[in-house]
Parts: C-alpha cells; structure tokens; sequence
C-alpha cells in the first residue's frame, strides 16, 4: 500500500516539505549526511530489530582498542555462533584485518564476536561500551545486546538511531574500505597449525550496481526481515538511506533513493526558477515558448 508522510528536521537539519511514498510495513529515513537534512521517512522512531546492520556499530567499537594490523588468539566467544560465520575456533590466531573482512563482507557472527572479546576482554563489556558508545553519537531509543546482531531479548534500535550510527561509520576511512569490497579472503592459522584461507563476497547486492552506491550493511533474521544501510555519493550530494523490516530490501532501497534523489532534485530547479526567472527558459530540458 502507498501513503503520505511528513517530514521533520533531522538534528538541527531542514526538512524537505513533500511527501513520501512507500510500502507502509517497513521502517526508513534517507538524509543528506553533509547538512543533516531529512529527506524521506517513515516509522523513523519505532523499535525494531535490526540483524547484521548492527555491525557498523560494533567495528567502531572495536577498533577503539584493537590495532587493525594486529593479530588476535579466538577465544571461546566463537564456539556456539550460529547463521551466518566462516567457522572460527578456540585458539585460532586471525589478523584483526581479516576478521574486520569476514564481519563487513561475508557478515559473519563469528568474527563479530572475537572482535568484541580482543577489543574489551568479554562480551559483557564489549556491549557495555557499545550502548553506551551509541547514546554518545546521539541515540535516544537502542538497547543492544550483542556484537552480531543475531536475535536477543530486547535488542532493538530505530532507523533514526542507525543512521546516526551509519553517519559516524562514513567518517571512518578505515572501516569504510571493508564495506566497499566487492570479494576478497579471509585467512588465519588453527590452534593445529593448518593454515585457512577461505573466499568470501560481499552480501550487498547494490554495491556498485546503484550509481554512486558506496556500500554500507546488509542484515536478515526472520524477526528483522530484511535490512540494509545504504551510503550513496553522486553530484546531488551524499546520502545514507535506513531501512528495516523490509520484505524486498533492494527493490525498496533503489524505489527510495530514486524517490528521495528525484525530490531533491525538483527543489533545487524550483529555487533556481525563483531565484533566476529566465532559467525557466534558457536552462536545458524546460520547455520553451
């Protein structure tokens, strides 16, 4: 089904003053991440799950303490992992280079929790930070329970919240290169000695298919649905599109950035028009007399 909804500023941001269109069983909000301004919305404020997009958060965490050249001994955080993994054990020695390309492109859990460990010693304190962490950026309505995103009691978070998070994650030059990668190997040494080196492809389906797609993270449980954070950079700026509880997250996520990006670009040639009345005429593509 197909709805209106209004839209209000996104921190101290503008609003865009038209409507929005979309399935209404979903949860997103598309801004333009240089001034904040809110693009498209809906359901920005209402607590959901949000699967393996939780992963942003828990690589900004980690790398507050780990040395992303350096090496880390699997502990047994791994040993009861379940969805999706590259099938870490006890006493494996991985580089943190290689678990931060399992977690960000093949989204495995298993990396996510031995990142979490080698960063703040336990699970327990690594969570600990993460909320914390997220009420520091701004996020007023997220409790996380864990580094992976897997289902938990009373793990959620809004897209208002996770786009602050994805906000924070696109300043990140280390991290982002993770999430732009199309495929690449994961290897580590097991506690025997034989050597691992397995090949894994990105989950994100849009990444450099979109024009301008920047990549970002993917997420899917049966109590989620489908979730992706999207970054996208073209001449009409840079922008982060949200969205959770999807039934069709790549045909929902392009329907939006095409709706937000078209609305966007109708504002700008009505200003132009008001600001300078002969470019109705003499500016290519409008209609002349």
């Amino acid at each position: 089904s197909i709805r209106q909804t209004n839209e209000s500023s996104f921190n101290n941001g503008e609003a865009f003053k038209e409507g929005s269109q979309t399935t209404t069983s979903s949860s997103y909000l598309m801004i333009n991440s240089k001034t904040k301004e809110r693009v498209i919305s809906q359901n920005e404020t209402l607590p959901r799950p949000s699967a393996s997009t939780v992963k942003l958060l828990t690589g900004l965490v980690a790398m507050e303490r780990l040395d992303e050249k350096g090496e880390i001994t699997v502990g047994n955080e791994v040993t009861e992992i379940e969805g999706s993994k590259i099938g870490l054990k006890a006493g494996d020695v991985i580089g943190v280079e290689e678990l931060l390309t399992a977690m960000y492109v093949h989204s495995a859990n298993d990396a996510a929790a031995a990142l979490a460990v080698a960063a703040y010693g336990s699970l327990e304190e690594f969570i600990n930070r993460m909320n914390e962490y997220a009420k520091d950026i701004g996020c007023t309505n997220s409790q996380f329970k864990n580094p992976h995103g897997l289902p938990y009691p009373d793990q959620y978070t809004t897209v208002l919240d996770l786009t602050k998070i994805a906000a924070t994650f696109t300043k990140n030059e280390s991290l982002m290169k993770y999430v732009q990668m199309e495929k690449s190997t994961v290897e580590w040494t097991r506690v025997n000695g034989l050597k691992m080196v397995i090949p894994v492809k990105n989950t994100n389906e849009l990444l450099n298919i979109y024009p301008g797609d920047q990549g970002l993270k993917t997420g899917t449980t049966t109590e989620a649905g489908q979730c992706l954070v999207t970054y996208v950079k073209n001449s009409d700026g840079e922008f982060i599109l949200t969205l959770l509880g999807s039934e069709d997250r790549y045909e929902e996520t392009i329907e939006l950035l095409d709706q937000g990006l078209s609305m966007i670009r109708t504002r700008m040639a009505l200003e132009n028009i008001v600001s300078e009345p002969n470019s109705f005429t003499t500016a290519p593509g409008y209609y002349s007399p």
